[in-house]
């Protein structure tokens, strides 16, 4: 299952993207993968495409101690962490 999430930021995307890579095989080893992110214009906000087989794999994962603390570090505003929409089928050219 594919999820598009977003989350507010203010320390940059350079900042955040360094954050998330370090976390990737954290990730993995709960069945979670990062599809795709970017950010808006300004860099306030990131939009991802999160793969997982469970979305409560994703959120207990977010929730760990270590890991919501990785990303506050990293600008992350933890609670403005939404679900904008499953993703049904999808194309990319």
């Amino acid at each position: 299952m594919k999820m598009l999430v977003t989350v507010n930021i203010s320390k940059g995307f350079a900042r955040w993207k360094e954050m998330a890579k370090s976390l990737n095989p954290e990730m993995e080893k709960v069945g979670v993968k990062m599809v795709w992110a970017g950010t808006n214009p300004d860099e306030s906000k990131i939009f991802m495409v999160v793969d997982m087989q469970d979305p409560s794999q994703m959120q207990s994962f977010g929730e760990r101690e270590d890991v919501a603390k990785a990303r506050a570090e990293a600008g992350a505003d933890v609670a403005s962490t939404t679900v904008i929409s499953p993703i049904g089928e999808h194309w990319i050219p």
